[in-house]
């Protein structure tokens, strides 16, 4: 979100995506966008100027490293007041602390190694608190209460907070949405979701997402396998291309019922086959060990020169809860 606010602050449109190697047009303000990010490695100088190296590209790097930095300067700065507990001061580092941690935990989850670093330190310092002779247990339940509040509350209200300004600023569908849950694509707005059918016919065009997170859609292309099947690699893909369009169609032999007028629905239960739209071949199955984990078969699509005792190896299930 810091990158894009140094975009809207240098009148960005968005129009170019950065490709690697390419030249900047005369529209990108690059140099105030490098700037910006360069400012946050400025603030690093205090710890090492070499950070200023990395500063000067538009990444993420120099936010991470300058919160990472002021996470170092507020852990610090609270282990140098540990011996003055609730004091005025010692309560600014702490909560200082859980401020700059959960905006580097907000940056890039490498964050976290901040936030774990400050937790092992805070579970020794309980407990040595813990077997001091003086500690009292009410005083003892402020000390605990203090650091839930400032390092754990504090930390989780300002990373959903950045999340709650990051859906409010990105409300509109767009190529980096595949792969989130559906549902979540079908209230974004210009989502196609909102277009489709409800219902899947013989000859409908579908695409397929898998149930795991980030595998993403199934995915086809012309490429083949170099071992194994050696036929046309099946794969999942995390963006919206056509690759990812497979046409439901009948089993071979069998005649589909629509016409110009009617169309044959698909029913829970039945068999069909699924052929990639982009080079027609039919998503098949055998005995033959997956490329990256040999627990599980390989997908892939054959054509149709395929001998007569494959034709159930093409043979899918359509199932699905209501």
């Amino acid at each position: 979100m810091l990158i894009g606010l140094s975009e809207v602050l240098a009148v960005f449109d968005g129009s170019f995506t950065f490709p690697s190697g390419k030249q900047y047009p005369e529209g990108v303000n690059y140099t105030f966008m490098r700037v910006f990010n360069a400012s946050f490695g400025a603030g690093c100088l205090c710890v090492d100027n070499a950070l200023c190296t990395i500063s000067r590209f538009i990444l993420l790097d120099a936010m991470l490293l300058f919160f990472t930095a002021m996470s170092a300067l507020s852990f610090s700065g609270l282990y140098k007041h540990r011996l003055q507990p609730f004091t005025r001061v010692w309560w600014g580092w702490l909560f200082a602390t859980g401020v700059v941690l959960g905006l580097v935990a907000s940056s890039k989850w490498v964050g976290f190694f901040s936030v774990g670093l400050v937790g092992l330190y805070t579970v020794w310092e309980l407990y040595d608190i813990f077997g001091q002779s003086r500690t009292r247990i009410r005083s003892y339940a402020l000390h605990w209460s203090a650091r839930i509040v400032a390092l754990a509350v504090v930390l989780l209200a300002i990373y959903m907070l950045c999340f709650r300004i990051h859906f409010r600023l990105l409300y509109k569908s767009g190529p980096g949405d595949v792969p989130m849950d559906s549902l979540f694509q079908a209230g974004l707005q210009g989502t196609g979701l909102a277009n489709q059918p409800m219902d899947i016919a013989y000859g409908s065009v579908i695409t397929l997402k898998s149930a795991v997170p980030g595998v993403g859609l199934l995915h086809s292309h012309a490429n083949t396998y170099p071992d194994g099947s050696k036929q046309q690699q099946v794969t999942g893909y995390t963006h919206a291309v056509q690759n990812n369009n497979w046409v439901v169609e009948i089993m071979h032999s069998q005649a589909r019922g629509n016409t110009s007028e009617t169309l044959e629905f698909e029913r829970n239960g039945n068999i069909v086959r699924l052929v990639h739209a982009g080079t027609n071949r039919n998503l098949h199955s055998h005995a033959i060990a997956a490329i990256l984990n040999f627990l599980f078969f390989a997908p892939f699509t054959f054509g149709f020169d395929y001998p007569a005792e494959e034709l159930a190896n093409r043979k899918w299930l359509l199932s699905w809860n209501v």
